[in-house]
């Protein structure tokens, strides 16, 4: 953690207006907030795919701050990796869904205590994985890859029943997806040691954060502040599997199951038999189908904390 009172930082408040909790206003105060503190501002607003992270990956500023939700984030972390030399630090205006950072972090959700953050530049790392297909740039990611049921319902949700009943949208193609029958994912995992595991899933998530959804207790086993991935899965898939997941996972007991598969990952390849493919997320947004591998990256960031 580092703790640098002066000089006042030069911060980028980008914006994501389609974001499931934008707030307009809140933005135009932490911006005069920050301007009474003695901090250099300017507002990005993006209206296009990209604006923010094009935005992030350009400005000539100490801190981005960042309006929206998780996939707002991953799209400037993105941006902010492929950055040579200093980069800037990472704070989080939660205007998203979920905010699974802001529950890793115990970071600040006010005004006041947001801008206070980022004066005083109270910093913590954040470290990544990445999730790479053939013919396409790797990705990196700070929650969580993760190929059947979950991503499929990710990629059954639509934006604007998203927008409307927030987290309700996923519960209730989650309910709709359940009785489907799909292929097994199929698992090789290579550990920290260099151990070979072979494992057939109904569900692979391959996380960086402790958490899932929210504030919901995934695994012990990671977090986005230390390095390292977790593989956990469920080894099947049906109805009453998932509600009991969904039950253990309320309750922070989900590992130790035993439907439940938990190990640490350095690197991860879900695939399916045959023709088969499944769908794949990465930070709660679609990315594609099966096969992907998934590892652990090098670099880390920093995050603004309160």
């Amino acid at each position: 953690m580092t703790d640098l009172v002066s000089p006042p930082p030069r911060v980028a408040i980008l914006a994501n207006p389609s974001a499931g909790r934008h707030h307009p206003g809140d933005l135009d105060r932490l911006a005069a907030r920050l301007a009474d503190l003695g901090c250099v501002v300017e507002t990005v607003v993006g209206h296009f795919p990209g604006d923010l992270a094009r935005a992030a990956a350009t400005l000539d500023v100490d801190v981005v701050a960042v309006a929206g939700g998780d996939g707002t984030l991953n799209s400037v972390v993105g941006a902010l990796v492929g950055r040579e030399g200093a980069r800037p630090r990472l704070a989080v205006i939660p205007q998203g869904t979920a905010n699974v950072m802001v529950a890793e972090y115990d970071l600040p959700t006010r005004v006041e205590p947001i801008a206070e953050a980022i004066r005083a530049v109270r910093t913590r790392p954040l470290h990544l994985g990445r999730a790479s297909r053939d013919g396409e740039p790797p990705r990196p990611f700070f929650l969580a890859t993760s190929a059947g049921f979950d991503a499929e319902v990710v990629h059954h949700v639509e934006r604007k029943v998203k927008r409307r009943f927030k987290k309700l949208a996923f519960v209730v193609t989650a309910l709709h997806r359940g009785l489907r029958r799909r292929p097994p994912v199929e698992a090789v995992v290579i550990g920290p040691d260099g151990t070979e595991t072979r494992l057939r899933l109904g569900l692979a998530i391959v996380a960086k954060s402790s958490r899932y959804g929210g504030p919901f207790r995934l695994t012990k086993g990671t977090a986005m502040d230390r390095p390292g991935l977790r593989l956990v899965g469920l080894e099947r898939v049906d109805v009453p599997a998932l509600l009991g997941a969904a039950v253990r996972l309320g309750l922070g007991r989900l590992e130790g199951a035993p439907n439940v598969v938990s190990l640490p990952v350095a690197r991860a390849s879900l695939a399916t038999l045959g023709r088969n493919e499944i769908a794949v997320q990465v930070d709660g947004d679609p990315h594609g189908m099966t096969p992907v591998v998934v590892e652990a990256m090098t670099e880390a960031l920093e995050v603004v904390v309160a």
